[in-house]
């Protein structure tokens, strides 16, 4: 297994970035290279993850150097999806196009920084965040149920993000960058065929059938879980996901849950220090309650997001405007009012992400189990809606946590529907 993983990177890679890093350096040599795999399968969702140890002689002088390097995954359920999602052309344009102008504008910005690009070849070279003791606490979507996350995690998760968000503030980034924003690469890419099947499948697969169950046919309820499934759904999702023309707009990661951020800890009381970003492969300039709502809807569950929704969204406001202040960005006519109200007519985004990825947290077969392999049934399996309806029920009947979460999403979807129509 070291051998093959090994075989996924070349010297001549290896010598692109060590030559970029090590620029101006008359004599650089690479006397040897470890790979190791960068996350507990070798496969992540949509990439591939390795962690390079590079033993060199600079000047004379040997040194370490490591490094992760992120390529297409290995799996071809997986391959099929990035080549039709693009997602690595669009994170190669983020690193390569946007971050520096938001490292000029925040240099201590939070996030991980890129050495190198290879578009040709569709590789990433990064820093190793694990080199600067961060770590990731949520390796994959099952601990979310763990409750690792706790108030103080989130209210740094909350800061971080609008530090982010702050230093693109101004900069209309769909004019200057049309190619990598003109279409939404979660919902717009290729038509958007196949996050379209994921939500349509995951409605019938859990939503409707927890919701006929449950609910014993009541109208009420049903016409808003069966309109989940429908075109105007998504089409609703499209929209409150493009830049908004009354208000301001933001650059956002795009995929801000949890497992895309590494914490920095104190290492003798383990609370959270810093947080830095990772993989911008769905990033999209929009308002920046998207990714607010997409942490908020699929990180916490239903009874802690309502009890500190709205003060972890006044902590956010107040970062974000302290930012821009210090940062010398000139905020337009937009209040927190103004913010807030955007969050709510909007809210159905975040009820997406809740009812289409809380049940895979709590009901086994979607994702791998720990130190299981990925394969291409469990990215199918996903990709299909999750696991089966018969499961979904039994779980749903069985685990008290689970009913309460889906009963609490499904009456706020009821009330989000029946406002709007």
């Amino acid at each position: 297994m070291a051998d093959d993983i090994r075989a996924l990177v070349t010297l001549d890679e290896l010598s692109k970035v060590v030559r970029q890093i090590h620029k101006g350096s008359e004599e650089v040599e690479i006397l040897a290279y470890d790979v190791e795999k960068g996350t507990t399968s070798v496969q992540g969702f949509l990439s591939n993850i390795l962690r390079v140890t590079i033993h060199l002689k600079v000047g004379g002088e040997k040194s370490t150097l490591k490094i992760v390097i992120k390529r297409k995954p290995l799996l071809e359920s997986q391959l099929s999806m990035v080549d039709e999602l693009e997602v690595f052309e669009h994170e190669i344009g983020i690193f390569h196009h946007c971050a520096p102008i938001l490292r000029q504008r925040c240099p201590d910005l939070p996030a991980v920084n890129c050495y190198l690009t290879d578009s040709e070849n569709e590789i990433i070279y990064m820093e190793d965040l694990k080199e600067q003791n961060y770590v990731a606490l949520i390796r994959c979507i099952a601990d979310l149920k763990e409750n690792i996350l706790t108030k103080e995690h989130v209210v740094l998760v909350m800061k971080t993000l609008a530090k982010f968000h702050s230093a693109s503030v101004g900069i209309d980034w769909l004019k200057k960058f049309p190619k990598l924003f003109d279409e939404d690469v979660m919902f717009e890419k290729s038509d958007g065929t196949l996050m379209k099947k994921f939500v349509r499948q995951s409605a019938e697969k859990s939503l409707i059938p927890i919701t006929e169950h449950h609910f014993k046919g009541d109208e009420y309820f049903l016409k808003s879980s069966k309109w989940f499934a429908t075109e105007d759904f998504y089409q609703t999702l499209i929209a409150v996901c493009k830049p908004d023309p009354r208000g301001f707009n933001v650059l956002c990661h795009g995929d801000s849950w949890a497992n895309n951020m590494m914490f920095k800890l104190d290492p003798s009381t383990g609370a959270p220090l810093k947080i830095k970003l990772i993989d911008f492969q769905l990033s999209r300039y929009t308002r920046a309650s998207r990714d607010l709502m997409y942490f908020i809807y699929m990180c916490l569950n239903a009874g802690v997001r309502k009890e500190i929704e709205h003060e972890i969204l006044e902590i956010y406001w107040n970062e974000f405007e302290k930012e821009c202040y210090e940062k010398g960005i000139e905020m337009l006519d937009f209040t927190y009012e103004d913010f807030l109200a955007d969050y709510e007519e909007n809210k159905i985004f975040g009820l997406m992400m809740a009812a289409v990825m809380r049940p895979t947290i709590y009901v086994k077969g979607t994702f791998p189990d720990e130190n299981e392999e990925l394969s291409d049934d469990h990215i199918n399996t996903m990709m299909d809606g999750g696991s089966e309806t018969v499961d979904t029920l039994n779980e749903f009947k069985s685990n008290p946590e689970f009913r309460e979460e889906m009963i609490s999403i499904i009456e706020d979807i009821a009330k989000v529907y029946h406002k709007r129509f």
